[in-house]
């Protein structure tokens, strides 16, 4: 049973609300692991390791995979689902400590 108190999410505000979610729960893991991670809107995730290097992460909708949610790097380049913040947090921290993907 639906509530009439308040209105039904629209299928847009879900999915901005599952990236919102997803890049949150990796800058938890980045930060957990010692590491500056900070949520910026549009759903852009910037993480650094001391004064060192800087990464940026983001949450797209994959159109290849039938429009999941998956962390990539800036341009575009997939990392891993979204739904493995795990995966994207070793790819993170190897790209902060310059190692190859």
């Amino acid at each position: 049973m639906t509530s009439l108190d308040r209105p039904r999410e629209t299928d847009h505000e879900q999915i901005v609300n599952a990236r919102q979610k997803a890049v949150e729960t990796l800058a938890r893991l980045l930060r957990g692991q010692g590491y500056t991670a900070v949520v910026h809107p549009g759903n852009l995730l910037a993480a650094t390791r001391g004064e060192s290097r800087q990464v940026r992460v983001w949450c797209h909708e994959r159109k290849s995979d039938a429009g999941q949610l998956w962390f990539t790097w800036t341009g575009g380049i997939p990392i891993c689902e979204a739904n493995k913040p795990h995966e994207a947090l070793t790819a993170v921290k190897g790209a902060l400590e310059g190692e190859a993907s």
